[in-house]
């Protein structure tokens, strides 16, 4: 796997999995990666566009940042996806993090009752979460 991050940040992504960083402030992305058999995008825009160049002919681009109902381009509208709840696999994720296969990072605990501030909150590294008691 090839993760995308600013220079400060490669090992970090090596230490999250990554077999290699790619600094995307000193080379673009495509240039270096030109057959990748998917890219998922968390960016949008400009980067989900220059993301189909890194394809291999045939390959499969996810992106969560763009919305398939407004797309006009038919390969946008494809890769888009809509998360929906399942069970089974939420079942399947508990069990990769158990297993610390997955390893999520959480950067701000709040407690439900303070939902606004978590969603507004701004984590440096990984996610905010709330906590249900």
């Amino acid at each position: 796997m090839i993760a995308t991050a600013s220079a400060h940040n490669l090992e970090r992504v090596r230490a999250l999995g990554a077999d290699e960083g790619i600094d995307y402030r000193a080379s673009k992305f495509e240039d270096v990666l030109r057959h990748a058999d998917a890219v998922f995008d968390t960016v949008g825009g400009e980067t989900l566009a220059r993301s189909w160049g890194a394809l291999k002919p045939g390959g499969k681009l996810v992106t969560i940042a763009a919305s398939g109902e407004v797309a006009t381009d038919e390969r946008t509208k494809q890769a888009f996806f809509i998360v929906e709840a399942n069970r089974a696999q939420l079942v399947e994720v508990a069990r990769l993090i158990d297993s610390d296969v997955l390893r999520p990072e959480v950067d701000g605990t709040f407690p439900l009752a303070e939902a606004r501030a978590a969603y507004e909150y701004k984590p440096r590294h990984g996610k905010a979460v709330l906590r249900v008691v």
